[in-house]
């Protein structure tokens, strides 16, 4: 007779759980990492200066999915002004 042990599903490894999250959310200017001294997960947007972090994989894209980086103003173009027309500069005295 044998005995089977039922199979715990296996955690996902730090670097697959990496490649799943930069996957989805390297398209939208996500950078993400996992720290080796603080066993988290961070994600810095490089357009926004934003870095977000999570204790798990779940939590750091909730964290990335409430996060909405504010939309760029349009840029309006300056009025052109005409040069500016100078007098000449005197000349120094004793030249």
């Amino acid at each position: 007779m044998t005995t089977t042990m039922a199979a715990e599903p296996e955690q996902p490894t730090i670097p697959r759980v990496l490649h799943r999250l930069r996957r989805t959310y390297r398209q939208h200017g996500w950078t993400i990492w996992h720290g080796e001294a603080t066993g988290q997960y961070w994600a810095a947007h490089t357009g926004s200066m934003v870095l977000l972090c999570g204790d798990s994989e779940t939590e750091l894209a909730e964290a990335i999915s409430r996060f909405r980086p504010l939309p760029r103003p349009n840029t309006v173009p300056a009025p052109r002004r005409p040069p500016l027309h100078l007098p000449p500069r005197p000349r120094p005295r004793g030249a």
